[in-house]
């Protein structure tokens, strides 16, 4: 029974949720508000990219993403995260997959470890994992509240080993309690290497996090050519309007995954390389890669393939812009890829 409550004479009413510090606490602290309103705030966020996309370099869309957008889904997330619930999980991801095609101009179906590996995106269920271990590990280090460390279990001794010890674990009856703070990271930080654990201060574990979750990213050069980009960002991504990748998908307009010039199958390799198609577009592609670099078509086929795509980390920045300039020039040239994508 909760008695009404007065200020002044006024009654006071009672609401399901309340907002406080920026994050919508319910009754049930069940965080369904909060993520609801985030998830919206960052979908508006998302169209704002796509809108942007014809007008500013990936980088810059980038940081746009990673300074605007990403934080409505990171902020309080070692509080509301539901490690467990693939369903919860997913909702959360697909901002960010959305965010990549934005960014990327890529096709929806794009495999999504690719995207994010172009971009250097670590998976945002691995931001909130690596958050909480990172936040254990100020509370383990009494560089938190004492209140928190006092929360802490004992720790299970082992004569046997000079390791640390592992965190004695909560008993847990309910999926929720599960999920919650202290249960998940004190499973997850027993799991951890011991000399990760023994990190000397918060930098180098934090540091040390990151970098098992985050991919390196591939470079654009600065180069800014929008329509151009997005055609490479799909070749690199392995979804274009090549056969192979429209058949791979199950595209219904692609039966078979061979090229109308009836050679091979129509891969990004045949694209630049071999296809009958594009003779002379080919030649002013290996005559302009051999004006940059020299002894460069004589590589084998694979090895010319990448530095068409990406560039080498061998060459300088003004080198590897020009081949992608290059490597533009070429792409935009066959009208390959000018149709609308069936």
């Amino acid at each position: 029974f909760h008695p009404d409550l007065e200020f002044n004479g006024v009654a006071v009413p009672r609401i399901s949720s309340q907002k406080h510090m920026g994050m919508m606490l319910d009754e049930k602290l069940s965080f369904n508000e909060h993520v609801s309103v985030k998830l919206s705030l960052a979908r508006k966020g998302v169209g704002i990219l796509r809108k942007l996309f014809h007008l500013i370099p990936r980088d810059s869309l980038v940081t746009i993403y990673k300074s605007f957008i990403r934080p409505h889904l990171d902020y309080c997330d070692i509080i509301f995260d539901r490690p467990s619930n693939e369903s919860f999980t997913s909702n959360i991801e697909s901002i960010q997959y959305n965010a990549a095609c934005a960014i990327t101009g890529a096709i929806k179906g794009t495999s999504r470890i690719k995207l994010y590996q172009e971009l250097g995106l670590e998976h945002l269920s691995e931001r909130r994992w690596c958050r909480r271990l990172t936040t254990f590990y100020k509370v383990l280090n009494t560089k938190g509240p004492s209140y928190l460390y006092s929360l802490i279990p004992g720790i299970i001794t082992n004569c046997r080993t000079r390791s640390q010890a592992n965190i004695q674990q909560y008993f847990t009856r309910t999926e929720t309690f599960k999920n919650s703070f202290f249960p998940n990271v004190i499973h997850e930080w027993n799991k951890l290497d011991i000399t990760l654990r023994n990190a000397l201060s918060i930098s180098v574990f934090k540091s040390s996090i990151v970098k098992m979750i985050r991919p390196k990213s591939n470079s654009v050069f600065l180069v800014h050519n929008p329509i151009g980009m997005k055609f490479l960002n799909r070749l690199r991504l392995g979804l274009s309007h090549l056969r192979e990748h429209k058949f791979k998908h199950n595209f219904q307009d692609c039966l078979d995954p061979f090229c109308t010039c009836s050679i091979e199958v129509e891969s990004t390799t045949h694209f630049f390389l071999h296809c009958q198609n594009f003779t002379q577009q080919r030649q002013a592609l290996l005559n302009s890669l051999n004006n940059i670099v020299e002894d460069l078509v004589n590589k084998n086929d694979q090895n010319l393939v990448n530095i068409i795509l990406y560039g080498a980390p061998t060459f300088d920045i003004n080198v590897n812009t020009k081949i992608l300039l290059s490597t533009i020039e070429y792409i935009q040239s066959t009208k390959r890829f000018d149709t609308d994508l069936m």
